[in-house]
C-alpha cells in the first residue's frame, strides 16, 4: 500500500534500566524519556509529551518486544494521562502504568486508577512514601517504589513496615551500592532498581514523521460523530508517514493480527474508530510541548474560526473552510513556504489559490478570519459582529476539544 513512497525520517530515543529479582533476573524495564541519543539526563519540558513519546516510540518504531522482550515495561504516567479520556494504547499484559509522586492522590485520581485497574492494567505508585490516607491507593497498586536515596535506609526499614499488611510487591529503586542491595534484601524486598545493577540503556531508532496538520484534522474528525469510514480513509491517506505507524502498529504482537492489510480503509476497519481515536491522541500528546502546543492550539482556531464564520454566512461546505483555516498556517507548522507545501498536497488549484492568494468565498473568509485574529481593523459591522461571536465559540471549541484530547 506504501510502496514507492518516499517517507520522511527523524531520529527517536528513549532508554532502558532494568529491574531485576533478588537473584539478579531481569523481571522488567523502566523505560526512561530522552529528548535525543546523546542526552544523559532526560530533560523532560512536558510530562504529558514525554509519556507520549515514549509510548509512541515503543508501539509505532523500535517496538515494545525489541525493548523489553516478555518482561514489564514500567512506564511514567502523568496525572493528566492517567485521567485523559480519549485514553492511551497501551498493551495491558506487559505494560506497567507508573503513577508520579506529583500525581495529586484526589479522589478523581482514585476513580481514574480504579478504572485502569479493571481494564487489566497493572499499577505501580513511584517515589511512594505511605500515609495512612493513600490506603485505597496501595489497596490498587501492584507494586510500591520507594527511593532508597530519598527515604536513607530507616526511612526505607520504616515504609517496609507500615506496608507489610498489603498484597503489594515492593520494588526498591535508586539502589546506589552493594549495603544499600543487602539491607533492602534483608528486609524482604523483592525487585530491585538502580545505578548498582546497571545504568540506563540508550535504545534509538528512526521515526516516520507525521504531519501535526494531519493528526488535528484527523482528531477533529474522530470526535464528530457524523463522520464515516470513507472521510477518515482520505485525511488518513495524505500522509504516509501515518499510514506508515497504523501499520507498523497492526504488525506488532500489541494487536494479535494474523491478515495481511493492503488498504488504508481496510487498516482502520481493523484498528476500529475507539482505538484509531486513541492512538491519534497519543500522536498528538507526543507533538504537544511547549512553544509548539502553542502552535497547534492557534490553528485549531483559525480553522474552527472560518468553519463557524462560514456557517454564520450560510455557506455551503464549512468543512472546506475549517481544512483552507488549518492549512493556512501550515508554512508555520513546517517551516516550509505556503506556495511549496500546498503545491505537495492532491488540493484543487482554486482551493489553493483560495489559500495563498484568498480568491473566492473562501479566500475572503480566511481574510477577514485572519484579519480579526492579528487584530486588524474590519470594516463592515456585521462582518465584525459575526467574527467575534464565531471566534468565542471556537476558544470554546478549541478548549473541550483540547480536553477530549
Amino acid at each position: 500500500m506504501t510502496d514507492n513512497v518516499l517517507l520522511d525520517y527523524s531520529n527517536v530515543a528513549l532508554a532502558r534500566q532494568p529491574i531485576v529479582d533478588s537473584r539478579l533476573t531481569v523481571m522488567g524495564y523502566e523505560l526512561l524519556y530522552r529528548k535525543r541519543a546523546t542526552s544523559i539526563e532526560a530533560d523532560v519540558m512536558d510530562d504529558v509529551s514525554a509519556t507520549a513519546q515514549v509510548i509512541s516510540a515503543s508501539i509505532f518504531e523500535i517496538g515494545m518486544e525489541n525493548i523489553v522482550g516478555s518482561n514489564k515495561a514500567f512506564i511514567n504516567f502523568p496525572r493528566a494521562c492517567l485521567l485523559s479520556p480519549s485514553g492511551i494504547p497501551i498493551n495491558k499484559d506487559n505494560v506497567v502504568v507508573e503513577v508520579l509522586e506529583n500525581a495529586g492522590f484526589d479522589a478523581v485520581l482514585l476513580s481514574s486508577l480504579r478504572r485502569w485497574s479493571k481494564e487489566g492494567c497493572s499499577i505501580a505508585l513511584d517515589d511512594f512514601v505511605f500515609e495512612s490516607k493513600l490506603t485505597p491507593f496501595v489497596e490498587l497498586a501492584d507494586y510500591i517504589k520507594l527511593d532508597v536515596l530519598a527515604l536513607g535506609h530507616d526511612g526505607i526499614h520504616k515504609q517496609v513496615e507500615a506496608l507489610r499488611g498489603f498484597d503489594v510487591k515492593i520494588i526498591a529503586e535508586k539502589v546506589e551500592t552493594w549495603e544499600d542491595y543487602q539491607f533492602c534484601r534483608l528486609l524482604g524486598i523483592e525487585y530491585f532498581q538502580g545505578y548498582f545493577f546497571e545504568k540506563p540503556e540508550m535504545i534509538t531508532s528512526k521515526a516516520s514523521k507525521v504531519n501535526s496538520m494531519t493528526l488535528l484534522q484527523l482528531m477533529s474528525s474522530l470526535l464528530n460523530t457524523s463522520s464515516d469510514i470513507a472521510e477518515l480513509e482520505q485525511i488518513v491517506s495524505q500522509d504516509a508517514g501515518l499510514v506508515h505507524k497504523l501499520l507498523r502498529y497492526l504488525n506488532s504482537p500489541m494487536t494479535g493480527l494474523v491478515a495481511s492489510v493492503d488498504s488504508v480503509r481496510l487498516a482502520i476497519m481493523l484498528i476500529g474508530v475507539n482505538q484509531l481515536k486513541s492512538l491519534t491522541n497519543l500522536l498528538l500528546m507526543s507533538e504537544m510541548v511547549g512553544d509548539r502546543g502553542v502552535l497547534l492550539e492557534q490553528i485549531m482556531v483559525r480553522a474552527k474560526h472560518a468553519e463557524l464564520f462560514a456557517e454564520s454566512r450560510g455557506y455551503d461546505n464549512q468543512d472546506k473552510y475549517f481544512l483552507a483555516g488549518m492549512l493556512s498556517m501550515i508554512d508555520v507548522c513546517t517551516g516550509i513556504k505556503l506556495e511549496t507545501v500546498l503545491g505537495e498536497l492532491p488540493l484543487p488549484s482554486e482551493f489553493i489559490n483560495a489559500i495563498i492568494h484568498r480568491s473566492g468565498r473562501v479566500g475572503d473568509a480566511l481574510n477577514l478570519v485572519e484579519c480579526y485574529s492579528n487584530g486588524g481593523t474590519i470594516q463592515n459591522q456585521q462582518d465584525f459582529d459575526g467574527l467575534k461571536v464565531t471566534y468565542f465559540a471556537a476558544v470554546k471549541w478549541v478548549d473541550e476539544f483540547l480536553v477530549a484530547v
